[in-house]
């Protein structure tokens, strides 16, 4: 598949931090500015979530003192709560999600998000097919984190995605130069039933009417068991972590043979 958003030089690495879920989340400011910078080049990363159980919120959903509040209550009962960069509602965490991010430099006037989110979707549909599993995208009432990108496997929610533009065009002549960030979170082994009571819990304190329905979402292990025989949900997120560095691997040097 070649597409010019491609950044030729783009490499992918897995890099986390699965001790300390802030400095996780951190990481992908930190890479993004990096990568808008010139520091380092453009970059597909691959990385899982931290050790602990709980829930990514937005900024937004904590923006205000009940939000917070009720972010506070859920780290008191014991369940770990992070702030990510991008928009959206809250979504699971915990050792069996995978996550995949493109920082890219934001240098492409006329992209628009669409075009990123087909250029996240269509790989990762793609591989879900060397697993045998018919994917498409589309919004699904009542999953965490709707959108129209989410990627469903017989009618549930898989994937959740998301993207966010920091900073101007990248460059070192730019006063702030920006990077794109497109951004997926695959579902390997979780508990869906007790990560949309966790996310319905924190909505509820934060006063908002936003619920999920735990019936919309399915995961990766139940989908493909045989693929995951007598792993553990670490262990699991890692055997698809490892999958993907090499998949993505394959998909920039297809792309690099096909610009010569």
């Amino acid at each position: 598949m070649t597409d010019a958003l491609w950044p030729e030089d783009t490499e992918v690495q897995w890099i986390d931090d699965i001790e300390d879920s802030a400095r996780n989340l951190e990481l992908e400011v930190i890479l993004g500015q990096a990568v808008a910078k010139g520091e380092i080049r453009p970059l597909i990363r691959i990385w899982r979530s931290a050790l602990s159980p709980g829930i990514g919120v937005s900024r937004r959903d904590v923006a205000s003192l009940q939000g917070e509040q009720a972010m506070e209550q859920l780290k008191q009962d014991g369940w770990d709560v992070v702030v990510r960069t991008t928009g959206g509602t809250a979504v699971p965490q915990g050792q069996g999600v995978v996550h995949l991010s493109y920082l890219f430099p934001r240098n492409h006037r006329k992209a628009t998000t669409d075009a990123y989110y087909r250029l996240l979707c269509l790989p990762l549909i793609d591989w879900l097919g060397t697993l045998g599993l018919k994917a498409s995208t589309g919004a699904l009432l009542g999953s965490y984190c709707d959108g129209t990108y989410n990627i469903l496997v017989d009618g549930k929610k898989l994937v959740g995605t998301a993207q966010a533009w920091r900073g101007g065009l990248a460059g070192v002549s730019s006063s702030r130069p920006g990077y794109i960030l497109a951004h997926a979170c695959l579902v390997v082994d979780v508990d869906m039933v007790a990560a949309a009571e966790r996310i319905n819990r924190f909505y509820a304190a934060s006063g908002n009417d936003y619920r999920v329905d735990a019936a919309t979402t399915t995961t990766l292990r139940t989908l493909a068991p045989n693929r995951f025989t007598g792993m553990t949900p670490l262990e699991a997120a890692n055997s698809v972590a490892r999958e993907w560095v090499t998949w993505y691997g394959a998909l920039l040097a297809a792309q690099a043979s096909s610009r010569s």
